[in-house]
């Protein structure tokens, strides 16, 4: 199999592989209970370009919860299958989701205040890329969590709102005056049409990014943006050093930045700019078709398999010197 250096752990593992608040261990158990109990739906899902065609790679998250991920041999997406419908995926975000990663039921100050960090590093990299600035310009965060992101963008003169599924988080935002639906983005259509789109760590959660990606284009004005950012298959070495770490249920599908731009062309996206973090900005319009298939499925392969060996210290350098590599032939920046 494809793990040969440590095959077992990535399908019998059943414990957590990170280490648990009470909080977190309670909520976790909570879930499990009702997966038990039938409160949460699971069905089988395709790959994003339609393929079941996959390698198995794992039955396990770094919670210990069997999770399913597969590598599409087609275009090199990883997706998780089955998953939870998504009706309970709606029901995971409002009751466990928060609790399970971070282990509060509620936004805190440092939670908002680190999102307001956050915001000012997005707002400076989407001013850095775009032309003009944006005062008076809308801008939609969706799955905002307490929308912070936001602040800084308000203070900069934008009209701002925000959406998410965990309505107690919202209940903070709120509280700082902000405009905050309890939903996904449909519930923005309301506000107009808006200058930027920002997803901060959200498509990986989506059952079907494609859709959603067609209703975020018809929330964006014809020259708007859509700046998305979440963890790159390519980063793994970098931020979790170690694969099972890097996997989570919600995670639905996973994205390398070429696998990425390529379903964002698709949706009618020019990539502005991109590392493989992932952070990436998208313009409205069509662009280049991005070419990914067979030879980026044999790419994510052979990274991860670098990745699994650097757990042995004679190959720690290993997942570094293959994303140089990759980088070198393909003659993208890393």
């Amino acid at each position: 199999m494809f793990f040969c250096s440590y095959p077992t752990r990535f399908y019998s593992l059943d414990a957590p592989s990170v280490p648990l608040t009470g909080p977190q261990a309670a909520a976790l158990e909570r879930f499990r209970t009702g997966m038990n109990e039938g409160l949460y739906a699971l069905e089988p899902a395709p790959c994003i370009c339609g393929s079941e065609d996959g390698v198995l790679l794992a039955r396990r998250d770094r919670y210990g919860l069997e999770v399913d991920t597969y590598l599409c041999r087609h275009c090199g997406v990883l997706r998780t299958s089955p998953r939870l419908s998504p009706e309970s995926l709606s029901r995971f975000y409002d009751s466990d989701y928060r609790e399970i990663y971070g282990g509060e039921e509620t936004a805190s100050d440092a939670f908002f205040a680190e999102q307001i960090a956050h915001g000012r590093s997005i707002l400076d990299s989407v001013l850095h890329n775009i032309a003009g600035d944006l005062a008076g310009a809308v801008v939609f965060d969706v799955g905002c969590g307490a929308g912070g992101v936001l602040i800084p963008f308000r203070e900069s003169g934008c009209l701002v709102y925000g959406c998410d599924h965990g309505g107690r988080y919202l209940e903070y935002g709120r509280s700082q005056g902000l405009r905050l639906e309890h939903g996904g983005a449909a519930e923005l259509k309301q506000h107009g049409k808006a200058k930027v789109v920002i997803l901060s760590h959200v498509l990986e959660h989506f059952p079907d990014p494609r859709a959603e990606l067609a209703l975020l284009s018809s929330l964006l004005e014809d020259d708007g943006y859509l700046y998305i950012e979440l963890p790159g298959v390519f980063n793994i070495h970098n931020v979790y050093r170690d694969f099972l770490l890097y996997l989570q249920n919600a995670h639905l599908y996973h994205f390398t930045l070429s696998t990425l731009s390529s379903l964002l062309a698709d949706a009618g996206f020019q990539l502005v700019f991109g590392y493989e973090n992932v952070v990436a900005l998208f313009k409205k319009g069509s662009g280049r078709p991005v070419q990914v298939g067979k030879r980026e499925y044999a790419k994510v392969l052979c990274y991860l398999y670098s990745v699994e060996l650097s757990r042995l210290a004679i190959f720690r350098k290993l997942p570094q010197l293959v994303a140089r590599i990759i980088g070198w032939t393909y003659k993208r920046a890393w």
